[in-house]
């Protein structure tokens, strides 16, 4: 073999590597349930309906859209995960323009419900005195096939007009 068909050699063997490790992802289900039929959409087989939220506690970073003023950029959740409900403390930051530095930045405690009859699933976000400040819908998430956690959340704020969905990606394992 010549130089550069060794180089092309060696480029099929490292995208095929690529292609691999990439298919190992997709939608994990639980035991006993059968596969879904959805093959419309590509998103049909990343993303699920948020009936658990075991693997709900990380770091979260906004991905897309973009964040208009005083909307969620980043979030670290830290409790204790049910069956039936997630409740913890939060560190965020909120797209703010800052005279001081930090002053983007909130605490306090949360509390995620997921999928139900009545509400859907939601998280809610309280101040430090324990007074709600934001309530977002849970619209779907995703899940890593290795470690069953949640990797990606799509929310919607409560109260924003028009109504517009966005990404939150996990940070680190």
């Amino acid at each position: 073999m010549n130089f550069l068909s060794k180089r092309r050699h060696g480029v099929v063997i490292g995208l095929s590597s690529l292609l691999l490790l990439a298919g190992c992802g997709g939608q994990e289900l639980p035991t006993g349930d059968a596969p879904s039929q959805d093959t419309d959409t590509a998103t049909s087989a990343l993303y699920e309906s948020p009936d658990s939220l075991i693997g709900l506690s990380g770091t979260y970073s906004r991905t897309w859209p973009l964040a208009a003023p005083e909307e969620l950029l980043t979030m670290t959740l830290t409790g204790t995960e049910q069956i039936d409900h997630v409740d913890g403390t939060y560190v965020r930051t909120v797209s703010r323009a800052c005279p001081i530095l930090g002053c983007n930045s909130e605490s306090g405690s949360f509390y995620a419900l997921p999928n139900n009859p009545a509400m859907g699933a939601f998280i809610v976000f309280r101040d430090l005195a324990g007074q709600n400040r934001d309530v977002y819908a849970i619209l779907q998430i995703q899940r890593s096939a290795f470690t069953g956690k949640i990797t990606g959340i799509v929310l919607q704020k409560g109260d924003v007009t028009p109504v517009q969905s966005f990404t939150m990606t996990r940070v680190g394992l």
